[in-house]
């Protein structure tokens, strides 16, 4: 059986301008993609992924050729999901945000509370400008995760319905609509792998999602971000074929369970015992 996924995540850079207490702690070198073998991939994950999230880990502003990458994403036809802490959004002019394979630009607010307090007045107040004046077409989606009684959510949340007054506001559902194609989607923060006890939604590596890191090993989810249960490397061998080959067949029914889940996957938060 052939899959066809819902979302890839393209692991452009593991490098980041931003220091989180709640990002995972990597045993990988920092590296980076390089152009020509993103220019190999991407018309492989057009008939294989729904959406594309050129992010793993690190923050995509920081790949010094990414007009390059979204240029060759548009010549491929696919449709992004660029996942952001929005503090270098400017970096490559506002061109680069009008690149037709962009759906939706994520912002990721809850990067911003280490910020100092100046720095961080500035940047969301430039979040919210490039959301209200973005370019026709394109989801602008402010993500902010974390405590919502802790002071930084109540003072992110307050700032964004200021901002979008005709927002629906805060309610219990996660996510509402702060204006025509702007909106605001709030929850916990992700734990990573070993951060909490299994006993979660259950995994949808393999059958939802899968992985590339920036070396070219492909991996069943965002959460095996150091590669260790990388199914073979989409530099040498067709995405598809890695996919749909025996490892990865043999690693998604571990994965639900069949006969047993692989070890490294059993401190996930995300795995759902049976």
């Amino acid at each position: 059986m052939a899959f066809k996924f819902r979302r890839a995540f393209v692991e452009l850079t593991n490098v980041c301008n931003l220091s989180c207490s709640f990002c995972a702690v990597l045993k990988r070198p920092r590296g980076f993609m390089p152009l020509r073998f993103f220019e190999t991939l991407a018309p492989q994950l057009k008939g294989l992924a729904g959406v594309i999230s050129p992010h793993l880990l690190g923050e995509p502003f920081m790949h010094p050729e990414l007009p390059g990458v979204l240029a060759a994403a548009s010549r491929a036809g696919l449709k992004l999901n660029l996942v952001t802490n929005g503090t270098l959004l400017g970096k490559f002019g506002p061109e680069l945000l009008r690149e037709k394979c962009l759906a939706q630009v994520t912002l990721s607010l809850h990067a911003l509370e280490g910020l100092p307090a100046a720095e961080r007045e500035k940047t969301i107040r430039a979040l919210e400008d490039f959301a209200g004046s973005r370019p026709a077409g394109l989801i602008a989606s402010f993500r902010l995760r974390g405590n919502a009684s802790s002071l930084f959510f109540k003072w992110a949340a307050a700032h964004l319905l200021r901002a979008f007054p005709r927002g629906e506001g805060l309610s219990a559902r996660a996510a509402v609509r702060l204006a025509q194609g702007v909106y605001l989607n709030t929850g916990g923060l992700f734990n990573w792998r070993g951060g909490r006890a299994p006993g979660g939604k259950g995994c949808l590596g393999l059958r939802h999602h899968f992985g590339v890191l920036y070396g070219g090993e492909v991996v069943p989810c965002c959460a095996d971000h150091d590669g260790a249960l990388a199914l073979g490397s989409a530099l040498e061998s067709p995405l598809a074929d890695i996919l749909n080959g025996p490892r990865a067949a043999a690693l998604r029914n571990a994965i639900a369970g069949r006969p047993a889940i692989p070890a490294y996957c059993a401190g996930c938060g995300f795995f759902a015992p049976g």
